[in-house]
This record gives structure tokens, sequence and C-alpha cells, in this order.
């Protein structure tokens, strides 16, 4: 039982110092970007958005019950004055005016009402559109959320070659302040004129600002990094990951096999949809639509403080409108969704444009890269063979420390050069995954 104790104790040690180090990995960095992405909580804000314009469709085709009641206090008395034509006592006719009380202290009222459409076809077509918007809505978020991946995968890497440039620019600083104490310690010894001794601190002056803007540049970086990722200034971020592979060149495709796929077109589509749903919509307003309600009324009065002299009454009617002239608006209504219908078919016909050539390029630079990367791989082996013969050289007191440095400085320019050339495919790389819909 003690060991156990001591192992669960070690694990939570693990992870508690894993979680204070920040050190996250390209996996973990993603899901923390999915987690506290502002631009992800806005395009999630829109798919709740899409739920309510659906459910508002809904209540166009549901019955509407509302009911209301009232109380009024008469402070004065209403009569009804009626001419009214009798017999006198002679026999014969006059007219008199007489007086009825009409209304009491006290009068109630209550009425309830279901009005239910019973047949539109804007009820049908606005259905219609909220599907529609919802299937277009589901699109947008799934793009907007390859782009964050996207972006969140390039600055994870791009933060990696920083590092890297940081560290060589670091190296070639000190190897310069090497070469000057080592010129200074001659030039005291009178082995070297006071011109090399100036420019060796030239050399090595000019190496400082030149770190100090890489260093800048990585701090940047891991600041933006961090405000993407939801994580506060005061927390470390440290990235895990290797810029030695890459993923294998992917084959090429059809652009139209990339439109099936692709959220951002399949948006456009759905909006298209959306747009010829509008003009259905914009044209059943010239049609007739039949409303039916059912109506209870209770009404009563009384000079006291109960209900007396009640009414009730059950009402079921129906009505019927018939749009004739609405000032043209209906008209202007329908050609505006007609130019939207329009401006849809031409914004797919330009995207389709822009994907071809966005696959075109993509490709270009994969090649590019590529081709770089395989003879940065030939310039590095070269250097590091280089490297070790200094190694064994200075070792045996042939060459300088100097010169063993500088063929250090030769071997991480070449380490470089290759890492940069791996980072410009891994950028092409993901710009490939999103123009294919197929960002992991």
């Amino acid at each position: 039982m003690l060991r156990i104790y001591r192992l669960l104790l070690s694990v939570l040690v693990l992870l508690s110092t894993s979680l204070f180090a920040g050190e996250y990995d390209l996996d973990a960095f993603l899901e923390l970007v999915k987690q506290n992405s502002k631009d992800l909580k806005l395009a999630k804000q829109e798919l709740n958005m899409a739920d309510a314009v659906k459910k508002e469709a809904w209540a166009t085709a549901l019955p509407k019950i509302a009911a209301q009641g009232g109380y009024k206090r008469n402070l004065l008395e209403n009569k009804l004055f009626v001419d009214m034509t009798v017999m006198a006592e002679d026999s014969t006719y006059v007219t008199t005016t007489q007086e009825f009380k009409i209304t009491r202290k006290n009068e109630y009222q209550f009425n309830a009402a279901i009005n239910q459409p019973l047949f539109s076809f804007k009820i049908g077509n606005a259905l219609t559109a909220a599907g529609q918007y919802e299937s277009m809505m589901d699109y947008i978020y799934t793009a907007s959320e390859q782009g964050i991946i996207t972006f969140a995968k390039k600055g994870f890497y791009q933060a990696l070659l920083l590092k890297k440039v940081w560290q060589i620019a670091e190296k070639s600083e000190q190897s310069a302040k090497e070469n000057y104490d080592n010129i200074k310690n001659k030039y005291n010894n009178g082995l070297v004129s006071e011109f090399e001794l100036l420019q060796a601190e030239v050399s090595w002056k000019n190496k400082i600002p030149e770190t100090m803007e890489v260093k800048r540049n990585y701090d940047l970086l891991l600041a933006n990094l961090k405000n993407f990722a939801g994580i506060t200034n005061e927390q470390d971020l440290i990235l895990i990951g290797s810029l030695e592979s890459y993923p294998v060149k992917p084959e090429r495709e059809s652009t139209e096999d990339v439109l099936g796929i692709r959220p951002d077109f399949q948006a456009m589509i759905w909006e298209n949809k959306l747009r010829q749903t509008g003009v259905r919509a914009a044209k059943s307003d010239y049609y007739p639509y039949l409303d039916g309600s059912f109506v209870y009324v209770f009404s009563s009065q009384s000079d006291m403080w109960k209900f007396e002299r009640r009414n009730n009454n059950f009402i079921l009617g129906a009505t019927l409108t018939i749009p004739i002239y609405t000032g043209g608006y209906t008209g202007a209504q329908l050609q505006k969704a007609r130019v939207e219908l329009e401006k849809s078919r031409i914004k797919i016909d330009k995207n389709k444009d822009d994907i071809s050539n966005e696959m075109t390029n993509i490709f270009l630079r994969l090649d590019e890269a590529e081709k770089r990367i395989q003879s940065a791989k030939g310039t590095l082996n070269s250097a590091e063979k280089a490297f070790k013969i200094a190694e064994v050289s200075a070792d045996n007191g042939l060459i300088t420390q100097l010169e063993l440095k500088d063929t250090r400085i030769f071997n991480d320019q070449a380490n470089l050069n290759f890492y940069k050339a791996v980072y410009d495919y891994l950028d092409a790389y993901f710009d490939w995954e999103k123009a294919t819909g197929r960002v992991e």
C-alpha cells in the first residue's frame, strides 16, 4: 500500500510540474486554442444565432395564444335616451323620451384568443430558409475553426524556428566576443595591430543588436501565442516540438474534388440556396393567405364588488387576405432578392477560380520548399562532417579554437537553413490542409 501511495505522489508531482512549467506539444497547444480562442467563441455564437432563427421560423407556423383582462370603474352614470311613441289617456299618440341606465359602477372584461395560420406560402419558405441558414452557419463555423487551427499550427512552428534563430544568434555573438578577447590578448602582447583589434570589436558589438532583435521577435510571437491560446502573461509558454521531420508531400488534387470538401465553399453553396428561397419568399407576398381564430369573450357589470349581468361568448372566425397593391414595395423586395441571388452565383464562380489559383500556388511552394530541404540536407551533411574534422584537428592542435568556433557557426547556420526550409514546407503544407478542407 505504501508503494502505491508513493507512486501516486510521484505521478501528481510530475503532472503539477508539467502544468506549472507551461509545456505544450502541438496537440496540447491546439486543444488550448480551441478552448480559449475568442474568435472560435464568436463563431459558436453564430451557431446559437442559427438555432434562434430556426425557432423563429417555426414560430410563424405555430398558433398564437393570448389572453387579456380588464377592469373599469365608472365614476358617473351613463344613460341611453330613446324616443318612444305611446298612447295618451285621450287615445292619442304622443312621443316621449325614455331613459335607460346602461352602465354600472364596476365593469369586468376578459378575453382569450387563439390565432392559427391556415394557409401561407410565407411559412413554408421561412422554414426552408431557416434550415438552409443553419446548414450554412455549420459550414461557416467549420471553416472558421479550420482557419484558427491552421493559424495556430503556423504560429507554433514559427516559434520553434525563431527559438533556433535566437540560439544561433547567441552562439554567433558569443563566438565574436571570444574572438575579440583573443585578439585583445594578442594586441596586449604586441602580436596584432590596433586595426585588427578594432575590427574584432566592431564585429562583436554588431552581433549584439542582431541577437536582441531576434530575441525580441521571439518574445513578441510568444506573447501573441499566449493571447491567442488564452494564457496569461504570468504563465510560461514552453513549446515542445521539432523541425527535424515533416509530412510527405500530398498528391495533387483537382479543383472539383476539393470543392466538395471545403467548408467555406460549401457555405457559399448553401448561401446560394438561401438566396433562391429568398426569391420565392418575396414572390409569396403576392399570394393570398388564410388565418383562423377562436376567441372567448367574458364581460360583467355590477354596482357591487361581484360578477353580475354576465355575458359569455365563443367566436370562431377565418380571415382571407388578398394583397392587391402595396405601392411597389413587394416588387422592390423581389428585385432585391434576385440581385442577391445573382451576386451569390457570381461569388461562387469567382471563388472557384480563386481556389484553383490557390491550389496551384500552394503546390509550387511545396515543390520549392521540398527542393530547398534536399539542398539544405546536403549542405548540412557537409557542415557536420567539417565540424567533426575540426573537432579532431583542434584536439590534435592542428587548428585554433577560433577556427573550431567558426566551423561550429557554419554548422549552426546550415542547421538553421534546414530548419527554415522545413518551416516553409510546413507553412505550405498547413495551407494545403486548409485549402482541401482536411485540417486535422
